[in-house]
């Protein structure tokens, strides 16, 4: 009696329809899941194919020193380029015969420090 009831309620064939839709469903799941997993493979491959034609982080702080010390030498020498010539225009010597700027004439002047 429960069998026949059971049979009426369920139908064989469109349980089977219906299973047979759920498998396919699952195949193409599956199949989408193998093509991203694919296409996250290939990513990948790409990502670490790019890391490898950067430079070598070793290399990229050498050539970081060599600037940072080639910028420091620059600016030192610019500061004492800076700081000498306004010392030096203080003990720059003057020319020993002193000229007048209007006419030209021999001036005698003593010169400090001589």
């Amino acid at each position: 009696a429960d069998k026949a009831a059971l049979d009426s309620k369920v139908d064989c064939s469109k349980f089977e329809e219906n299973m047979e839709e759920l498998d396919e469903r699952m195949q193409e799941l599956q199949s989408q899941i193998s093509g991203q997993e694919q296409h996250w493979n290939n990513m990948q491959q790409h990502f670490s194919n790019a890391i490898e034609d950067k430079l070598d982080r070793l290399e990229l702080k050498t050539f970081r020193k060599h600037l940072e010390d080639t910028w420091n030498k620059n600016m030192e020498e610019v500061e004492d380029r800076l700081f000498c010539e306004n010392a030096t225009g203080i003990k720059k010597q003057l020319p020993v015969p002193f000229t007048c700027l209007s006419c030209d004439r021999m001036l005698s002047v003593q010169v400090p420090g001589q």
